[in-house]
């Protein structure tokens, strides 16, 4: 086996995202035998600049674009393969649907080695199922599909694949760090009011669930209890939270902050994280909320049960269930001594199962063992 490892990692965002932290973060931690690099499909509308190739380029990591007409142009599997040979690739790394596709297909023209992350899946329209169904297909016939969670790696087993591996998300313990400094979220959003913060961090997309918190938000204050709720993220839900948000009067209690790029300042201000989602991989934002210290409010969906146990160092709730999410806030703001507490063994829990450091060794040796297979 040659040195280094030629890793391109493929991406189809222009969010930095849970994903995009991990392919950061790993290119610092990975060991001098891999080598890697970074590949983003783009249209020939959309900017070269985004955070995500940004931040890459600002780490150091080469960034490449395959560019198409369209977000499915055909000639994107050719200029993959062209590139593939241009830098003697040896493993593709794909990373969502999009990439997962044209990988496999480019590696039909190449001798390259497969490996993707799975990072669970998005199903809002029929093109989005569509699109679910081809990718699991796909994943077939790669050399190892890393699983975030257990309960993708069953979905994957159930759909027929096969060289599966969990390998949790994990996080750079040391970058989170407190440093008593609050009032960022207040002063990015105009306001003087002192009130208990609940925040949550994530894309503004169906999935995600914001409108179920904001409809918790609505009873908690009908209950006599005055918050501050800020959404940080952007995404296309955004004029339909908006306008629930003025249905609902709730102007002066629930804030859109949009993208932000480093959530450390946001989570200081945080009192209560509440992740309400109907879908997830293994949720970044809720090991970043207990690493700083702040209670977790989280729907029991994809793999947020294996880093919560309800009660014991957070609490779970079933999805879409506006009033459920209301229930715990206010149970939160009548004994937040019981919640931090929970935040405290929720952070031991994070810094012993979920450290960067040991999941990029795990990631190495796979990487060894895909190039060893025959």
């Amino acid at each position: 086996m040659r040195l280094p490892i030629n890793i391109l990692h493929l991406r189809d965002t222009y969010e930095i995202g849970g994903p995009g932290k991990t392919i950061l973060e790993t290119a610092a931690y990975i060991d001098k035998g891999f080598r890697m690099q970074i590949a983003v499909f783009k249209t020939r509308k959309e900017p070269y600049d985004s955070p995500f190739t940004n931040e890459a380029r600002r780490r150091g990591l080469p960034v490449h674009f395959i560019e198409g007409f369209n977000q499915y142009d055909p000639l994107m599997i050719r200029r993959l393969v062209g590139l593939v040979r241009k830098l003697d690739i040896d493993i593709l790394h794909a990373h969502e649907t999009k990439s997962d596709i044209i990988g496999y297909l480019a590696s039909r023209f190449s001798d390259v080695r497969l490996v993707t992350t799975s990072h669970g899946w998005i199903s809002n329209s029929l093109k989005q199922r569509v699109m679910t169904r081809l990718d699991k297909l796909a994943l077939r016939s790669y050399d190892r599909v890393i699983a975030v969670s257990d309960e993708i790696r069953k979905e994957l087993s159930a759909s027929g694949c096969k060289n599966l591996t969990l390998l949790h998300n994990g996080i750079v313990v040391e970058n989170y760090r407190n440093t008593g400094k609050r009032g960022y979220l207040r002063k990015l959003a105009g306001i003087e009011k002192n009130a208990p913060v609940i925040g949550s961090i994530g894309r503004l997309s169906a999935e995600k669930g914001h409108k179920d918190l904001v409809l918790a938000v609505s009873e908690v204050v009908k209950a006599g209890h005055d918050v501050s709720c800020f959404l940080v993220g952007d995404g296309p839900e955004r004029g339909g939270i908006e306008s629930l948000i003025n249905e609902l009067s709730l102007g002066s209690h629930v804030f859109l902050t949009g993208y932000i790029r480093t959530p450390q300042p946001a989570l200081e201000d945080f009192d209560l994280m509440v992740l309400p989602s109907y879908t997830e991989g293994l949720p970044n934002a809720v090991l970043e909320s207990l690493l700083m210290d702040v209670p977790v409010i989280a729907t029991a969906v994809g793999g947020t049960p294996e880093i919560i146990e309800s009660g014991v160092n957070g609490v779970t709730v079933n999805p879409a269930r506006p009033d459920e999410i209301a229930g715990r806030i206010i149970e939160f703001l009548n004994d937040r001594g019981r919640y931090r507490e929970m935040a405290k063994r929720g952070k031991r829990d994070v810094i012993e199962r979920f450290n960067f450091a040991g999941r990029t060794r795990s990631l190495e040796k796979i990487y060894s063992e895909v190039m060893l297979r025959n």
